[in-house]
């Protein structure tokens, strides 16, 4: 019993572990991506669609020698495919409205903004596999909504004389690439256990890849890549895209998807740390109280989460309890039962 509880707190441990640096791998690609996407200046610009392409093939390519030591194509199976197929089509729509967002938006508010999928994977949860949210979790999630969402857009309305800027806009499609990132998220719950993170990023790489050179293709955009160009991508790939995932899939095996999708939200501090560093942005007041809303939204919700977990572990015990004092064969169709239809562990 107590080796059983020490591997498990091991695993949560470097659950834990691979979220956080999945979150700061991730943080650095809104640095990275607006060196790349630019301000129409810098040498580095490429297209958005080019820029996607171009990081899947490098994500693709570097791990195909992991993904070889793990699952075979064919050990996947059809239906893992085209779940990793829809990953596949779900990141791409989500990192090119995310880079189209990046053109005209700020590091900082990509970086809050980043949180919108934590928001958008518990409504497709709740509504999708009906899982249940209590009165009481409804004042934290407000405060991500209103922390992450609400107030940065207000504020970019009011420094634009209250119109459309361009910026807005950069805003709004930032948000809606946390819609395709949550979509991704709840998709990855159904392979995460079956196919190994190296094969999965490495499948729906090549997929969106190609899928993104034929945009390129049927938009007739043109499609240059130099060796300048080549180290900042390579990074974003590899780094912020690649080993991100990796890192968010194995910690989704380890310590769940409710957990993960919390502690990944950390993402925005990093990312404004890293924005105000390296890219000289200036970090506002109305930045500062959007990332306490959040913190402090996450933490509450957190808090829910963990105690519901308590609770149903109480409950188990107290069943494995009144399970032992029953007759052999009552108890064997007891446990049946309940794991079958109640979907509890017993002892």
């Amino acid at each position: 019993m107590e080796l059983n509880l020490q591997k498990v707190i091991s695993k949560h441990s470097f659950g834990y572990i691979c979220i956080i640096s999945s979150a700061v791998l991730f943080a650095l690609t809104h640095v990275i991506s607006k060196i790349l996407l630019g301000d129409g200046v810098s040498p580095l610009e490429i297209n958005p669609i080019g820029l996607a392409a171009t990081v899947y093939i490098i994500n693709g390519l570097f791990f195909t020698p992991f993904a070889s030591r793990n699952n075979s194509i064919k050990s996947v199976g059809s239906k893992n495919l085209i779940l990793i197929a829809l990953i596949g089509i779900a990141e791409l729509a989500g990192l090119i409205t995310y880079f189209f967002g990046m053109k005209d938006a700020s590091s900082i508010n990509a970086s809050i903004f980043s949180n919108g999928e934590i928001i958008f994977s518990l409504l497709i949860t709740i509504t999708i596999f009906r899982e249940k949210l209590r009165r009481c979790e409804l004042t934290p999630i407000f405060m991500i909504i209103f922390g992450m969402m609400i107030l940065p857009i207000i504020f970019d309305f009011y420094q634009n004389g209250l119109t459309m800027s361009n910026i807005v806009f950069g805003d709004m499609l930032l948000i809606v690439a946390g819609i395709f990132y949550a979509i991704d998220v709840n998709i990855c719950k159904f392979v995460s256990s079956k196919v190994s993170s190296t094969r999965i990023t490495q499948l729906y790489s090549f997929f969106a890849g190609g899928i993104a050179l034929v945009l390129l293709v049927i938009f007739q955009i043109p499609y240059h890549i130099n060796l300048e160009q080549l180290a900042p991508i390579s990074l974003l790939a590899i780094l912020g895209t690649g080993l991100a995932t990796i890192f968010f899939l194995m910690a989704l095996r380890l310590i769940g998807a409710i957990k993960t999708i919390m502690i990944y939200s950390t993402t925005s501090i990093f990312g404004i740390i890293f924005s105000g560093t390296i890219l000289l942005e200036t970090v506002t007041l109305t930045d500062v109280i959007s990332i306490l809303l959040v913190i402090s939204g996450i933490y509450l919700l957190r808090r829910r989460f963990d105690d519901k977990e308590n609770t149903n572990q109480s409950d188990h015990l107290k069943i494995n309890d009144k399970i032992k004092k029953i007759p052999l064969k009552q108890k064997r169709n007891l446990r049946t039962y309940l794991e079958t239809n109640l979907h509890l562990k017993t002892g």
